[in-house]
This record gives structure tokens, sequence and C-alpha cells, in this order.
């Protein structure tokens, strides 16, 4: 009893470290998400002339499941883009090892997949402020285009 009653102080920290859920905050809500591939040409995955570089992170490398198996992956993102001024992400990323477990096809969703991490990507976020007509064309894009743009939907 003594040992639990020495750890409760620090059950409180446990549990938010575990639960890692973070809220999206009112200007995080504003921030569009797109994607293009890492590796295509700059003028395939760059944005419109009416969107203005605010930052870029450091090349990350991530499974699938924390890509595609969350509604919102960027929600973080989005927040620090939103405090800083920005309304739309760019997400770049390339494949750079396929999924390994033979139970797990890449047809199927990886969230059907427990417990695979399924393919890892190279990853870059990078934040724009976007005028309202680049944000309207970008949002107008089909899912094929001349540019390998495609909005993540987020809500």
């Amino acid at each position: 009893m003594g040992v639990l009653r020495a750890a409760m102080p620090h059950l409180g920290w446990l549990s938010l470290l575990v639960s890692g859920c973070v809220q999206l905050t009112p200007s995080g809500a504003h921030v569009a998400v797109y994607q293009a591939p890492l590796d295509a040409v700059r003028a395939k995955r760059s944005l419109p002339s009416g969107c203005a570089l605010v930052a870029a992170k450091p090349r990350v490398t991530m499974p699938e499941l924390d890509l595609e198996g969350q509604k919102d992956p960027f929600r973080a993102e989005r927040n620090e883009a939103g405090a800083a001024g920005a309304n739309a992400l760019l997400i770049l990323k390339r494949q750079v090892l396929g999924r390994r477990d033979a139970e797990c096809p890449a047809s199927s969703p990886i969230t059907d997949c427990p417990p695979s991490f399924g393919a890892w990507y190279q990853v870059v976020v990078e934040s724009y402020a976007c005028t309202p007509e680049a944000l309207a064309y970008l949002a107008a894009l089909p899912p094929s285009t001349e540019r390998d743009y495609s909005l993540i939907k987020t809500q």
C-alpha cells in the first residue's frame, strides 16, 4: 500500500503522457491540411503563389498507423501553425519501407491490421499563410491534377 501511495502523485502525469490527446484550438481549426509526395519535383509540390511559407519542420520518420490510423493526426501541427498566423499545412511524405506483415496486405486499411504499424514514411510538415484566393484554388482542385495535392479531411 505504501508503494501505491508513493506513486499516486505521479499517476496524473503518467495518464497525461499516455493519453497524448491534443485538443484542436480555435486557431488550429482554421488551418487546412494538404498532402503531396515528398519526392515530387518542387513545381508539383509547392503551394500557389498566394501562399507564403511560415515554417518548416525537420524531416521525421512516421509509421502508417500514425498517419492513417487517427482522424486528425496533425492536430498539434495545426495548432502551432494557427498560432503562428498560418492557415494551411502541407504534409510532404515519401514511403521508405513497405508493410512487412503478410497478414496485412497493402489493400487493407492499416486500422484493420493490429498490432502492425504498417509502412514507414519520411514526413516534412510545412505551414503557410495563404490568401483566400489561394485557399479557394486549392480547395477546388480535383484529387488528380497536374499538381499532386490532396486535401486531408479534418474536422
